[in-house]
């Protein structure tokens, strides 16, 4: 009975191995020695960036299968024609996935040559940065990889490129354009910070997708810095780039602010303010007479100076030496580029008034002004009454006070000269009285009785003042009807091209009280 039951078995197995059964692919999905597929190769990206799309495609093949007898082929997505599929296999389930998101799900016909091409889109803007398994199915078939999305990249804002001149005019407007770009994956906004020089700043608020990039102008107005060269900077939170532009200067000096160190030990008096005063008009009219702005600065060191003034008594100036020349100043003249440092001598026995014009004088000189040249009056070689605006008169009595009449006549007769157009050297005159004698180019003093310049009588004459180049013009012993007369005879000579006869001492007596007529 063993032995019947032994060769039952052996034949059975015998037919199923003639049947093909032990050679056959079993791991497919239909019935038992029926081809089923394998998937030969997948292509995919390793990594995607956080917004990339990417085509994965899968080739699959089914070992044994041949075209149909008229020879079509499949279609170009691995699909056969209806009439060229293979009809003794049941439609295969195709699927890709990408972590838990299907990106292909159907039933195709398995195509009658066997090959099978699968293809399905990746958008990594759908997925979460990290690792995600990428597996596709055909039927039984299965192969997976391994898909990696980079995280997206915040915003980040960057100079890629600074445009500016190579050198703007002092005083002239300056721009400056930056091209930015947001070298990241989000977009963002960031401020922009431009700055030229040691302190001219403007921000400009610029937004951007990532990727994109914008440039950003600004405009520096009326720029104004010393000679040289300055950084055009232009910063973000991420990067700064720079460029240098050159400011051209139009002083010699190369430089606005002139360091000013002053020696005033060989005065008598406090002399600050009229430093001050003659440093003032030239910060004041620069751009006038100079050409180019120019500001002084007071150092107490002669070593960080760019100009020294000193006051000394001045016995010569250059080639110059006579005995009968006095001066009340002398200077550096700067010619081409100035000395280190230019330096302007002032006589310290000189009024207040006198030593304000001199050390405005002298600074011309300093700054490249010579004689003669605009404001002509200041710059002359000669200081007379005429060239100063205006003539600062100090009225005194020798005893007493000045009597009302005197003073009003006095102002006659300098307004007569204040209504003339033929003063020397000058197209105008004005005047002011003042309540020292420092304070003034020149004195009046009415004495009642005399002694100076008349020893009896009565009449006036001019005089040395109280201090060096001063003159005072003495009324001695005048009558008041005859006041303004004196006074205009003795100015006329110095402020009037020619003296008119009524003011020369051939006038009568009634021809003095008549003037001014």
């Amino acid at each position: 009975m063993r032995e019947i039951t032994a060769a039952v078995a052996l034949v059975l197995l015998v037919a199923l191995a003639g049947c093909g059964g032990l050679g056959g692919d079993i791991g497919g999905a239909g019935p038992l020695g029926e081809p089923s597929p394998s998937i030969e190769s997948v292509s995919a990206p390793a990594s995607l960036e956080h917004d990339e799309r990417a085509t994965v495609e899968a080739t699959v093949r089914w070992e044994g299968l041949a075209s149909d007898a008229d020879g079509s082929t499949a279609d170009t997505d691995g699909s056969a024609d209806e009439g060229s599929s293979n009809a003794t296999l049941d439609p295969v389930r195709v699927t890709v996935r990408v972590g838990d998101r299907t990106l292909r799900a159907e039933n195709r016909s398995v195509p009658a040559n066997g090959s099978m091409t699968v293809t399905a889109e990746i958008d990594a803007a759908a997925l979460d940065p990290g690792e995600h398994e990428l597996s596709v199915s055909v039927g039984a078939a299965s192969a997976t990889r391994t898909v990696a999305v980079a995280e997206a990249r915040a915003a980040t804002f960057v100079v890629s490129e600074v445009d500016a001149p190579e050198r703007v005019e002092y005083g002239e407007n300056l721009s400056v354009v930056a091209t930015v770009a947001n070298v990241g994956d989000l977009t963002g906004s960031q401020t922009v910070r431009i700055r030229y020089g040691t302190g001219a700043t403007a921000n400009r608020t610029v937004a951007l997708d990532g990727g994109a990039e914008a440039r950003v102008s600004v405009t520096f107005a009326d720029v104004r810095l010393d000679g040289g060269d300055y950084p055009a900077v232009v910063t973000t939170a991420n990067r700064t780039r720079e460029r240098t532009v050159s400011v051209v200067h139009p002083s010699p000096y190369g430089k606005t602010t002139l360091r000013l160190s002053v020696d005033d030990g060989a005065v008598d008096r406090n002399v600050s303010g009229v430093v001050a005063a003659a440093t003032g008009y030239w910060e004041r009219n620069d751009e006038r007479y100079l050409g180019y702005p120019v500001d002084y600065e007071r150092v107490g060191d002669e070593r960080d100076a760019d100009v020294v003034l000193r006051f000394d008594r001045v016995e010569r100036c250059g080639v110059e030496e006579t005995n009968e020349t006095r001066y009340f100043g002398c200077a550096d003249l700067l010619v081409d580029e100035p000395r280190e440092p230019m330096t302007a001598t002032v006589d310290p026995r000189i009024s207040d008034a006198e030593m304000n014009a001199t050390i405005i004088h002298e600074l011309g000189h300093v700054q490249g002004l010579e004689h003669g040249e605009e404001p002509t009056g200041l710059m002359a070689e000669t200081s007379t009454l005429a060239t100063h605006r205006p003539v600062k008169v100090h009225l005194r009595a020798e005893s007493g006070e000045v009597p009302r009449r005197v003073e009003d006549a006095v102002a006659t007769g300098l307004d007569y000269f204040a209504d003339r157009e033929d003063i020397a050297g000058s197209d105008e005159f004005a005047w002011e009285f003042v309540d020292e004698a420092r304070e003034a180019h020149v004195q009046v003093t009415y004495d009642d009785r005399g002694e100076v310049c008349f020893t009896d009588g009565g009449g006036s004459c001019t005089v040395d003042g109280e201090y060096y180049g001063q003159e005072d013009v003495r009324l001695e012993g005048v009558d008041d009807e005859v006041v303004a007369w004196h006074v205009g005879a003795s100015f006329a000579p110095v402020l009037l091209e020619e003296v008119p006869p009524e003011l020369t001492g051939e006038a009568d007596r009634r021809e003095r009280e008549a003037w001014p007529a």
